[in-house]
């Protein structure tokens, strides 16, 4: 009957743990099982399950180290019995047991035969008391050693590598970003600057998860259902150590600093002008933040952010270049990535969000490079670099970049040798186009003390930040070899003017001035209100077959909810 109980008991504990664990989001597992120090009170499941199958024990029965075959059990040692053990006699945890044999923890066991015990033991099936005992240890000719788990059978399993030794966990991410996006143009202008999106807007819709396989194994996977179902990041990485790691799927092209910030850690609404956003905001249109295909990253030196000595990220990629969601590389030609970034006085607290939310207490400054190249869709082999930095302080953040391309037919070499890259066909006959896209921006941002604090809770969990940011692109200028960096203007040869405002491949050139607030009610960048004022001016003229438009004003009001796990 007592058996009985206890298998029912420890089943209502496997429901209640489950629960718990999944009510949490996170469930963690480990194979192997940890047997507690003597010093160490037993918890969790393992407590409910030992009071199940040794009531007597847990009942203060007194810890002597005896144990008798009829089910009591009095627990001396680092000894976890979760199975059900029979015998006629008494076995004492000191050094003597009783079935029809005698039994030494000692050493010696004398039941059908001789066991010679020298660590821990857990006894997780059944032991009669002929002196049979059944274990999952690893045990030769008598001898045993190690933690134990039995088994249905005697044979000894061989014992679990450090290497393979899985420590298992599921982390379930997502979260929501509605909002609503009113457009001011000037009436006296009589003009469209291009997309009329005075809207309800429900920008990202997300779900996704992580999870760890073993200590050198995890993968990540996230989809978009805003508007539709699109797959964002795939992939797997395998850490071995600090040092070297590699990731293989479909993942962030490792090259503007812009990206490495995830949707729900970015400061403003979106990402700086030269980023591509949507269809009509394509400026430098090649530069898609996703791509398949494999990375070598790590970093040198202490990553703890008590230390502040200097370290130093790297990140190499080959991918395909096609851009997320597209296996099929047609041009044969590789998109190549490399990024160095280093921490020059440590590691940040926070260091995944584009703001010092978390307030560093010492400054912490990162200055970043990188290279890229590529064959694109339209034949063009883009090449380009970018140099960047951030500062955080006591809830300051501040951040500036520089983007530079190159665009052009294949000069032959490795990188991007391919009949596929050969240029687009240029104004002149036999000719391709030749081009330069820039791009920078510089921002600032403050979380405000809590000068609130006194008010309580919950108001002295709250944060607000103010910010402001300048980004400028001009996404395509004829190259001139006399001023390589910033190319020709209008009137320069091979200058075309762009025919519209939502033109991917030869867009207007623009600045845009933003101001924003975030509310955080809890601190946290899971839960944040945004709003970002955006003063938009082109500053290049757009001709079409009817006119020609100047200079087009088209300020933006956004509000927007980020709601994440």
């Amino acid at each position: 009957m007592r058996r009985c109980l206890a298998i029912v008991t420890v089943g209502f504990a496997l429901a209640s743990s489950s629960a718990v664990a999944h009510a949490d989001f996170r469930v963690f597992e480990a194979n192997a099982p940890r047997s507690p120090s003597p010093a160490e009170p037993r918890q969790g499941l393992g407590a409910v399950v030992e009071q199940a199958l040794h009531p007597a024990a847990e009942a203060g029965a007194p810890d002597t180290g005896t144990q008798t075959g009829s089910g009591t059990q009095a627990d001396a040692g680092t000894q976890a019995d979760t199975g059900t053990q029979a015998g006629t006699g008494t076995q004492a945890d000191t050094g003597t047991q009783a079935g029809t044999g005698t039994q030494a923890d000692t050493g010696t066991q004398a039941g059908t035969g001789t066991q010679a015990d020298t660590g821990t033991q857990a006894n997780t099936g059944t032991q009669a008391g002929t002196g049979t005992q059944a274990n999952t240890g690893t045990s030769a000719a008598g001898v045993s050693s190690g933690t134990q788990t039995a088994s249905d059978s005697a044979e000894a399993i061989p014992e679990r590598r450090p290497f393979l030794d899985d420590h298992r966990w599921l982390d379930l991410t997502g979260f929501l970003q509605p909002g609503y996006i009113a457009r001011l143009e000037n009436p006296s202008e009589g003009i469209s600057a291009g997309v009329v999106d005075d809207t309800f807007w429900l920008q990202r819709a997300r779900i996704g998860l992580r999870a760890q396989l073993f200590e050198w194994l995890r993968l990540r996977l996230e989809v978009d259902f805003a508007p539709t179902a699109v797959l964002q990041d795939a992939f797997v990485d395998v850490v071995p150590s600090q040092y070297v790691n590699v990731r293989a799927g479909q993942f962030i092209v490792p090259f503007l600093r812009a990206f490495s910030f995830n949707e729900v850690n970015l400061g403003f609404l979106d990402r700086a002008l030269y980023t591509p956003q949507t269809f009509d905001r394509g400026y430098i249109r090649y530069l898609a933040p996703r791509d398949i295909g494999l990375m070598v990253f790590g970093s040198v030196g202490d990553r703890s952010p008590d230390h502040h000595d200097p370290v130093l990220d790297y990140q190499l990629a080959v991918m395909s270049g096609r851009g997320p969601n597209l296996p099929l590389n047609e041009d044969a030609v590789f998109l190549y990535a490399a990024r160095l970034n280093l921490h020059v006085l440590g590691v940040p607290v926070g260091v995944e969000a584009e703001s010092d939310i978390a307030r560093n207490h010492h400054t912490r400054v990162a200055v970043g490079a990188a290279g890229y190249s590529n064959c694109d869709d339209r034949g063009n082999w883009n090449r380009g670099f970018t140099v960047d930095g951030e500062l955080r302080y006591e809830g300051l953040y501040a951040s500036a970049s520089f983007v530079w391309f190159r665009n052009s037919a294949s000069d032959g070499t490795f990188l991007s040798d391919s009949p596929r890259c050969r240029g687009e066909p240029g104004p002149v006959p036999g000719t391709s186009i030749d081009f330069v896209s820039r791009g920078a921006h510089v921002q600032a941002q403050w979380v405000l003390p809590r000068f609130w604090g006194a008010l309580g809770t919950p108001l002295d969990l709250m944060d607000l930040e103010v910010l402001a940011r300048f980004d400028w692109v001009d996404g395509n200028s004829p190259y001139d070899n006399g001023n390589p960096l910033f190319g020709g203007g209008v009137g320069s040869p091979g200058y075309v003017p762009p025919p519209s405002y939502i033109d991917s491949d030869n867009p207007p050139s623009r600045w845009r001035l933003t101001f924003g607030l975030n509310y955080f009610p809890t601190g946290q960048q899971t839960l944040k209100l945004s709003f970002n004022y955006q003063l938009n001016r082109e500053i290049e003229d757009v001709v079409t077959g009817m006119a020609t438009f100047r200079g087009v004003s088209n300020d933006i009001a956004w509000v927007q909810a980020t709601i994440a796990l």
